[in-house]
Formats: structure tokens, sequence, C-alpha cells
């Protein structure tokens, strides 16, 4: 067997390497939309506590004598 006999079989990696390229960034891209989901719905919830917190202490507005 010489040198001249082996053959690289590039066919088969460029396919796999773009295939395992675009699960990837699907994959991150999901993880990434996954945080700012949670992150977003952690925001809202605490603005939703917040709002009822505040009415009890403002909502007395009469003027004392």
């Amino acid at each position: 067997m010489e040198a001249s006999d082996v053959v690289f079989l590039a066919g088969e990696w460029v396919p796999a390497w773009l295939g395992m390229s675009i699960t990837f960034l699907v994959a991150s891209l999901g993880v990434a939309g996954l945080g700012w989901w949670v992150l977003r719905g952690d925001a809202r919830n605490r603005a939703a506590e917040e709002a009822l917190e505040r009415p009890a202490e403002s909502d007395h507005t009469e003027a004392h004598h």
C-alpha cells in the first residue's frame, strides 16, 4: 500500500460538519430564547408583585386637619 492509495473522504465530512453546525446554532438560539423568556417572565412577576404592594401604601390620600 503506497501513500497514493489513501483516499480522503471529504464528501462525508462536509455535510456532517454543516449539519452539526446548524444543529448547534439552533440549540444555542433555543437556549438564549428560553433564557430571555424566563428573565422576562421574572421581571413581569416582580413588577406585578410591586404593583400589588404599592396601592396599600399610597391608597390613603385624605388630608388630616
